[in-house]
């Protein structure tokens, strides 16, 4: 199975975004071995931000850490006049500086320093831009990522993209749940319908569950028939009660 298919045949249908993140994590560390992974996302405009490590917790705040010094990351500021398209691949901080002129940095001093690490590799999957992103990042002290670890990463980066939309509003999953049941949903169907409420079109949900678009759409088709509805809108209210 190539990484693309592992990972989406692992990750979709979890439980709550933690499972997925935890998942997420484990599956990436065992394709790029690396000391740790973290996902993280920056919203600077609502002054918030979250980094999710895994498989420890860090003393430091590094969500703080993150919300102060993101434009002064090598990488992260980069994105100000770099690529900002959604297919911006893989990026490795060993490609945008030194480590002489890392190790000066206050990232490095008073981030990156403290959580034992020196050379990271980025998977943008939503957003970005300096002040607005989500991505993983894979973390190393001084064994840095090969090109063809660079190129593995690249090929999973579509599907975690389309993850990270899907798991974005998990916790309105148990009320689809709950209501696709009244409805007798098949599994298969209350997670097409999941998906497709969290706006994903068909060809992505088709590549997530591994299955053709004409599959998803005849899933869609049955789910519409049982709600009662013939518009997604209408389907997706009906699941959710209201």
């Amino acid at each position: 199975m190539d990484p693309a298919a592992e990972f989406a045949a692992n990750l979709h249908g979890l439980v709550n975004r933690k499972a997925y993140l935890d998942a997420a994590s484990q599956l990436l560390l065992r394709l790029i071995p690396s000391d740790h992974a973290a996902w993280g996302s920056l919203d600077v405009e609502s002054g918030t931000a979250e980094v999710v490590p895994y498989p420890y917790e860090s003393r430091a705040d590094v969500s703080k850490m993150m919300l102060e010094m993101y434009g002064e990351h090598p990488v992260i500021g980069s994105l100000r006049t770099g690529n900002t398209g959604s297919d911006l691949q893989p990026l490795r901080l060993s490609d945008y500086i030194s480590d002489l002129e890392l190790y000066e940095t206050r990232t490095f001093q008073e981030g990156l320093s403290l959580l034992g690490v020196n050379r990271q590799l980025l998977l943008f999957t939503v957003g970005s831009r300096s002040d607005f992103f989500h991505c993983w990042s894979l973390n190393r002290w001084n064994d840095d990522f090969n090109d063809t670890e660079v190129a593995l990463v690249q090929q999973v980066q579509p599907i975690l993209q389309l993850l990270d939309v899907a798991y974005a509003g998990t916790p309105q999953q148990a009320v689809h749940s709950a209501n696709a049941d009244a409805y007798s949903l098949t599994a298969r169907e209350r997670e097409v319908m999941r998906l497709l409420g969290q706006g994903l079109k068909v060809t992505s949900i088709g590549r997530l569950l591994g299955c053709s678009p004409r599959t998803v759409s005849k899933h869609i088709e049955h789910a519409y028939s049982k709600l009662g509805s013939n518009n997604r809108v209408d389907a997706l209210r009906r699941l959710r009660g209201e």
